[in-house]
């Protein structure tokens, strides 16, 4: 390196001199005078820096008018000015930076991204943010701001190596590892998301994102343990940790054991009794144990402390609806549209004000799945009959039936599209295209005109199946070999998850009805159940039949005529069980009533007979059992 300018040296040295004894305005005089003598000389700089910002701002204006494609002294002055605030000025400095000398600024080129990122032009910060890790790929700061800006532009694979090497790099950092293990995960390299969350577990085990991420079943490797075996693990190292009790809590629950997981949700709520997650897991498994009044307490006390949570207001409202106030369970209801769970909603005209509906223009908006749907409009005779007029969004699967049942009833399609952050219910068009002034969701149907137990519903379905069709498919019936009454099969819906899965069976457990003589059996299921027929057939010489020339997920109008041509419908708690029971056919749940709220029948449906009480623990073998016992008693003739 070329010696200092002998009297830049000179001032240098007594600038240090007086520094040391103190004397810190004469030191800042000598440094500005060797700044003069040599501007721009990179040694000269940090002393010239060492005053307050603006100080240092007019010394860098100062040298960079000697010498404009001074890199360091443009790279500084763009550090200070984002500091100060002066975004839009930082970053054209930081620029100019990278243009005097493009291979070496790196800072520049990380700085000038993070301030390009915060501002939302991702796509200006994206290859910035790269360079700069590409620069110093030592650097884990930068690899961070690689992988925020990476996720922000949809780049999840880029997101996850620089979130990996981050973590790598400081592997004593937990929020570093969960980070990597979560744009792992997003970006479906899981196995690094597993490798990453199990060190973020070593290193703080009662981090709750870590946890979660252990204990998340989804993806995961073949041959790793359990969800539940990393949270006891993690509770060993951090026995007061309420993140990992909820996260057992909901590991216990996902793997079916509703008992484990109330006990752990009560653990957690002991360490601390207002966490709000332990509070939801502790009411969920009580739920699902039918320990209603448990559920009713755990989520009031919840409440509490978090007074604004959908979830416990969802929680408490299945509670109140089982055992106490069925009004107030409904209004407690009303809230889930204010979770994270509701799904996302745009342009949606304002809520129907008070009691009264208005007699035009009143949209009810769709939710949940066809099942939800069937059941939530089943409240539709009463709405008509105060709003003779309203426009009702539902499933294009169900326009027939709708039209047919109610005619004049004016209907469109699901208003949903999917974006960048997922599925989206869009009525920006459809509003001023309709002139619609409010709205009504199907779900809050019921907490308007099924307040009371007493009030039974009508005989009949509300829905109504072409009747040439249904003819068609009785004489299809009556042409296969057997005798007795047509009793249509369903024991299982697409949708599974560990939860679930314990309302439906598996096919052999329907034999105590399918081997009742005297009856002939239909197949319901609409998903792939091919192999389980041919199963069927093999294993029990039992030939359960399925009309192949009907798509019974796609074709609901087909399917509704089907099942109006049976005499029975036996099903576990799916859409085929809510169909069924809407077109007035004889129907046997193979679980409690609709939200648990009546033991002898159903709030919504007449011909719906449950085949557990509300208080009874779910048991499909049970309710099989009952449902076999059933059907003989209703059989016609001698049994």
């Amino acid at each position: 390196m070329a010696p200092l300018d002998p009297t830049a040296d000179g001032a240098v040295r007594r600038g240090v001199a007086a520094q040391r004894a103190a004397r810190h305005m004469e030191a800042g005089q000598w440094f500005r005078l060797a700044g003069c003598a040599a501007p721009g000389d990179a040694r000269i700089l940090p002393l010239l820096i060492a005053g307050d910002a603006a100080e240092q701002v007019r010394w860098g204006r100062r040298t960079l008018c000697v010498d404009p494609l001074l890199a360091r002294v443009q790279e500084h002055q763009g550090s200070l000015l984002a500091r100060s605030g002066e975004a839009g000025r930082a970053v054209a400095a930081l620029r100019r930076a990278l243009i005097a000398e493009p291979p070496t600024p790196h800072d520049a080129a990380s700085l000038v991204a993070e301030h390009l990122g915060r501002a939302g032009r991702v796509s200006g910060a994206y290859p910035l943010a790269w360079w700069a890790a590409v620069c110093a790929p030592a650097d884990p700061a930068r690899q961070v701001r690689l992988a925020a800006v990476a996720a922000a532009r949809g780049r999840h694979g880029m997101a996850a190596t620089a979130s990996i090497a981050a973590s790598r790099l400081l592997p004593g950092v937990p929020a570093l590892a969960a980070a990597a293990a979560g744009a792992a995960r997003q970006s479906g390299r899981h196995a690094e998301a597993w490798a990453r969350a199990r060190i973020a577990a070593l290193v703080a085990p009662e981090a709750g994102e870590v946890a979660a991420l252990l204990c998340e079943g989804a993806e995961r490797p073949e041959g790793l343990a359990s969800a539940r075996h990393w949270a006891r693990r993690a509770l060993v190292l951090a026995p007061l940790a309420t993140p990992v009790w909820d996260a057992l809590a909901r590991a216990e629950r996902g793997a079916g054991r509703p008992a484990a997981s109330l006990s752990a949700a009560r653990h957690g709520l002991i360490v601390a009794p207002g966490d709000r997650s332990c509070a939801r897991a502790m009411a969920q498994a009580a739920l699902q144990m039918v320990r209603f009044d448990l559920a009713g307490q755990v989520a009031r006390a919840g409440r509490v402390a978090h007074p604004d949570d959908p979830e416990l207001a969802y929680l408490q409202a299945q509670a109140e609806k089982a055992v106490g106030d069925l009004g107030r369970g409904w209004d407690l209801d009303a809230l889930r549209t204010t979770g994270p769970r509701f799904h996302r909603t745009l342009g949606l005209p304002p809520k129907a004000p008070g009691p009264d509906l208005p007699a035009q223009g009143l949209l009810v908006a769709a939710e949940q799945g066809i099942g939800d749907e069937l059941l939530f409009l089943s409240c539709l005779p009463d709405l008509l009959a105060e709003c003779p007029a309203p426009i009702v969004e539902a499933d294009a699967r169900l326009h027939p039936l709708l039209a047919r049942s109610f005619p004049g009833l004016s209907l469109i399609g699901r208003q949903v599209r999917a974006d960048g952050r997922g599925a989206v219910y869009d009525y920006r068009e459809i509003v001023p295209a309709l002139g619609l002034s409010a709205h009504i969701h199907a779900g809050d149907l019921p907490g308007r005109y099924r307040r009371e137990r007493r009030l039974r519903p009508a005989a009949g379905g509300y829905l109504k199946a072409d009747e040439t069709a249904v003819e068609r498919w009785r004489s299809r019936i009556a042409a296969r070999d057997g005798e007795g009454p047509a009793v249509g099969i369903c024991w299982r819906s697409m949708l599974r998850s560990g939860v679930r899965s314990a309302y439906y069976a598996g096919l052999t457990e329907m034999l105590p009805i399918l081997r009742l003589p005297g009856f002939r059996f239909v197949c319901l299921q609409y998903d792939d159940c091919a192999a389980e027929l041919d199963a069927l057939r093999r294993d029990h010489g039992i030939d359960l039949w399925r009309p192949e020339d009907l798509d019974q997920r796609e074709d609901l109008d087909g399917t509704a005529a089907l099942i109006s041509a049976l005499d029975t419908v036996v099903s576990t708690a799916t859409s085929v069980c809510v169909l069924a029971a809407a077109l007035g056919r004889p129907t046997i749940r193979l679980a409690p009533s609709f939200y648990s709220i009546l033991d002898d029948g159903d709030l919504f449906f007449a011909e719906l007979t449950p085949a557990l009480r509300r208080d009874e623990p779910m048991d499909v073998s049970v309710a099989v059992s009952r449902a076999a016992a059933l059907l003989v008693d209703r059989r016609p003739g001698p049994n």
